[in-house]
This record gives C-alpha cells, sequence and structure tokens, in this order.
C-alpha cells in the first residue's frame, strides 16, 4: 500500500514537472517570434469623391434667366419653343474683351509657372542677359505704344469734330449754343429731347477737347496720355449715340423731302463708319498698353527674382505670383462665364425677350425655361462640401418610400450663390433634376442624394487613413522585407482624396507594393 502511493505521488510530480517544461518552451518561442503585421497590398481600383445629403422631391418650377452683368447682345443660340440641354448655350453678349483678357491671364499663369520652376533650377548668367533684353525690349515697345497715342486722339477727335459741325451740321441752329433746334418737324418726340440734349453736351465737349489737345505734347507724361485715350473713348461713344438719335429724328422726319432725307442718312451714315473707326482703334490701344504694362511688370518681377537667386523668399515669392496668376484666371473665366446665359437644366424655352444687338442690363429677365422633367430635387449642402459640387455633377437618389434598391438618376442644375444657416450651419440650396421620369416619384418624398464629385478609375490606391503628412511631404509605411519584418518610410505623391477612404497614388508606390498599417 505504501509503494502504490509513492509511486502515485512520483508519477504527479513527473506530469507537474513535464507541464512546467512544455510551458516553457512555448512561452520562449511566442517571445522570439515576432507578432504578425497590419499589412495592405497595394492594388488598382477605382477612387470616388461623393457628396451625400437629405433633400425633398419637389415640383419642377420655370426660370427667367437673366445676365449678371449689362452688355450688348451678340448671339442668340435658341428661339421659343427650342429645347435644350443642360449646360447649352443660350444668350451670349458681346465679349471679345473678356475672352482676351482671359487668354492673357492665362498667358501670364503659364509664364509665372515656368518662372517658377526655372528658379528651382537656378538661373544662369546667359538666362539674366537674355531678360535684360527682353525687359528693354518690353520697355521700348511700351513707349512706342504711347508714341502713338497722341496722333490717335488727335485723329478721334477730327472725325469727332466733322461729324458734328459738318456731317451733322445742318439738322441744328444754334448748333454750340446751350439751346440747339432742329431745322425740321420730327414725330419722334423722345429722339428730339435726346439728340437736343445730346448736342448740347457734345458741343461744350469738342470745345474742351480742343483746348486739351493743343496742351497735350508728343512724350507727355504717361498718366496723361493714358487719361487722354480715355476721354476719347468717352467722347467718341457720346458722338456715337448723338449719331444714332439724330438717324431716328430725321427717320421720324415730317417736313424734310425725300431728297434732303436722303443726303441727311447717307452724312449720318458716313460720320458712323467714321466714328466706329476711330473708338476701335482707341480700343485697342487702350487694351495694348494695359496688356504691354502687364508685361513689362511681369518680366521686371523676373529678372529682379533672377538677379537675385533662387532663396526659399524668393521662392515663396513667385508661388504666390503663380497664385495670384491662377486667381486672375479663375477670375477673368468667371467675367467672360457671365456674358454667357447657359441652360441650368434639360428643358423647353418658353420667351425670348430681346434681339442681337439689343443692349440688356444686369438682372434683366431675358429667357424663360421650363425644366423637361415633372419633378426635382432640393438639398442644403454644407459650406464644407459645396465646393465639391458643380452644376452638371450625377447624382444616384433613393427615396425612403422604396428603400435603398429603387435607385433614381439625377444631375445637379443649380445652385445658389447665397447661403441657408440651418442649426448655426451655413448651407447652399443645390438642386437636381431627375434624369428620366418615373411614375413612383412624387413631391415630398424624402430623398437621399449620392452626387458624384468626381472619379478615377483604375489607378493605384491606399487607404488614406495609411498616409502620413508632414508639411508638403506625405509618406506610407512600405514592407520592405517580409522575412524580416522591416519597413521604411516611402514618399508619395497623392492625387484624388475620395470619400470611400481611399487615395489615388500618382508616384512613389506600385502595384503589389505592401504596406503596414501604423
Amino acid at each position: 500500500m505504501k509503494r502504490k502511493k509513492f509511486w502515485r505521488a512520483r508519477n504527479v510530480v513527473l506530469i507537474v514537472v513535464g507541464a512546467l517544461i512544455a510551458g516553457g518552451a512555448v512561452a520562449a518561442f511566442t517571445l522570439k517570434k515576432p507578432a504578425p503585421l497590419d499589412t495592405f497590398e497595394v492594388t488598382r481600383g477605382n477612387v470616388i469623391l461623393e457628396v451625400s445629403a437629405t433633400g425633398k422631391v419637389v415640383p419642377v418650377r420655370s426660370l427667367d434667366l437673366a445676365f449678371e452683368r449689362g452688355g450688348r447682345i451678340d448671339r442668340m443660340y435658341v428661339k421659343v419653343g427650342d429645347k435644350v440641354a443642360a449646360g447649352a448655350k443660350l444668350v451670349e453678349l458681346e465679349n471679345s474683351d473678356l475672352a482676351a483678357q482671359l487668354a492673357q491671364a492665362n498667358a501670364t499663369l503659364r509664364s509665372q509657372r515656368a518662372k517658377h520652376d526655372e528658379l528651382l533650377a537656378g538661373t544662369r548668367p546667359e538666362q539674366l542677359r537674355i531678360k535684360e533684353t527682353e525687359l528693354a525690349k518690353a520697355r521700348q515697345d511700351l513707349e512706342n505704344h504711347y508714341g502713338g497715342v497722341k496722333d490717335l486722339v488727335a485723329d478721334a477727335f477730327a472725325k469727332s469734330d466733322d461729324a458734328v459741325r459738318t456731317k451733322i451740321a445742318d439738322l441744328f441752329t444754334n448748333a454750340d449754343t446751350p439751346t440747339p433746334k432742329l431745322t425740321f418737324q420730327t414725330s419722334n418726340s423722345q429722339a428730339e429731347i435726346d439728340v437736343l440734349t445730346l448736342r448740347s453736351n457734345v458741343g461744350g465737349q469738342l470745345s474742351a477737347w480742343r483746348n486739351e489737345l493743343a496742351s497735350l505734347p508728343y512724350g507727355a507724361p504717361e498718366a496723361d496720355l493714358t487719361a487722354a485715350l480715355e476721354k476719347a473713348r468717352t467722347r467718341t461713344e457720346m458722338v456715337n449715340n448723338l449719331l444714332t438719335r439724330a438717324l431716328d429724328v430725321v427717320d421720324g422726319s415730317l417736313t424734310l423731302s425725300d431728297t434732303t432725307k436722303s443726303t441727311y442718312k447717307t452724312n449720318i451714315a458716313i460720320a458712323r463708319t467714321n466714328i466706329n473707326a476711330v473708338r476701335t482703334s482707341i480700343t485697342s490701344q487702350i487694351q495694348s498698353i494695359a496688356s504691354q504694362k502687364t508685361t513689362v511688370t511681369r518680366i521686371e518681377n523676373e529678372w529682379a527674382l533672377e538677379k537675385a537667386g533662387s532663396t526659399k523668399e524668393q521662392l515663396d515669392a513667385q508661388k504666390a505670383l503663380v497664385d495670384q496668376a491662377a486667381a486672375n484666371v479663375s477670375y477673368a473665366a468667371s467675367q467672360l462665364e457671365k456674358s454667357i446665359i447657359r441652360s441650368p437644366f434639360d428643358g423647353t424655352v418658353t420667351k425670348m425677350v430681346k434681339n442681337p444687338g439689343n443692349i440688356v442690363s444686369a438682372n434683366e429677365p431675358l429667357v424663360s425655361l421650363i425644366g423637361a422633367g415633372n419633378y426635382q430635387i432640393e438639398v442644403n449642402i454644407a459650406e464644407s462640401d459645396i465646393t465639391k459640387v458643380k452644376v452638371g455633377n450625377p447624382a444616384a437618389v433613393t427615396l425612403d418610400a422604396y428603400g435603398k434598391d429603387v435607385v433614381f438618376t439625377a444631375r445637379v442644375v443649380g445652385i445658389d450663390l447665397s447661403e441657408t444657416v440651418l442649426e448655426g450651419i451655413a448651407t447652399y440650396k443645390t438642386t437636381l433634376q431627375f434624369e428620366n421620369e418615373d411614375k413612383k416619384i412624387l413631391s415630398g418624398l424624402t430623398a437621399n442624394v449620392d452626387i458624384m464629385s468626381e472619379k478615377r478609375e483604375n489607378v493605384i490606391y491606399v487607404p488614406s487613413r495609411e498616409i502620413t503628412t508632414d508639411g508638403d511631404r506625405k509618406t506610407v509605411k512600405l514592407l520592405v522585407d517580409a522575412d524580416k519584418m522591416t519597413t521604411e518610410a516611402r514618399e508619395v505623391k497623392t492625387g484624388l482624396r475620395g470619400s470611400d477612404g481611399n487615395t489615388e497614388i500618382i508616384s512613389g508606390l506600385k502595384e503589389g507594393d505592401v504596406i503596414v498599417s501604423e
């Protein structure tokens, strides 16, 4: 009995010792083996930036469209009854000057960007000599532009004086007094009032103009020459208005013979041709001087930067010039766009109230449209997201009444410029139009909208959370050796940051690379 108890106790001891030895071995093995890493294999796919919002289905409303700025209508692309697509041009003002300003702004932006690249590369002596020569030529060109100002202003005065005091002289008595009168009767009483007022004002302007020309020497200061040009533009515009109203009173003549009326109209036509030609020359000269001044300033800035060398301060300054030029491009583009009325949605033109050549004022209703569909969606988008949304963006829509499995398509057709404050947050009312009619769509239904802002297809991407940003430098932790589990910080250049949690990688990684989560 005692022997059995001894062996039983001995076996228990051996089992305990064995368990301790096995546990120690397992613990030792576990301590030596590194913990597994959380990794992501770089792959290709789509990166999507969406803006989500909730709104209501409302009936489509008709819209009266107007220009934000006044001007003369150049072209009308549609007529009443025409069906138009979203974004289509409807009416366009005369905007050649705005198009030129945009082209100039784009050219300046390209130049500033090129200069920034040159500064990064460093300045060579031969570049300085080239820039000095370029600056000297630009200054000489500007001087040449100013050199022709006096002759141009004198020509404008001569043609204006001839138009008023020769070509239409027979229309008036007491012409150069404060109270001129017509030499005939006309049925157009308003035109008579206008033409007499204009004749009185123009007479005084011509007299002042003659005196100013006499005191304006060749080689006058640039400021004086610029002022003379601006006055010439204003005065020739007055003369042109006078000739226009003079033609109106002649057309309405009650006492002139057909022969005399024909003679008067011929003289007015000749005078208007002369005045329009000189007005065009004046406008061209003003634009040329402004453009050349910009060129001189740009070259002066570039030359100064090149002489100083590519220090951080100069690079920052040049970068600011690039940003300024980019802002000028955006401004010029926006000004050009304001001279065009586009259809905000697919619809039908119901009214056109002007014709090409007519003058329109800012905010004067010009075109009326009704939408092609029966319903649209109104949502309020927060200020943090509104910059991601543009007219024309497509959207996927679900209606609470039918669940998430029934998806409708829509498109952004309008964004309010003024904010609406909801619960202390600035929002902007955005209107979307259904692309297809559907009997399921009813007024008042709650709509969940996912607006597609941008999409990159078949691009390399990584989860946005794996990207570390330090100033302008962005890195990911790249797995270098899988066996040894060693990593390195790999700098990357990123593109679109999607709302799906992924970011496009433009450079720095390739498909198949493995990154390690922080």
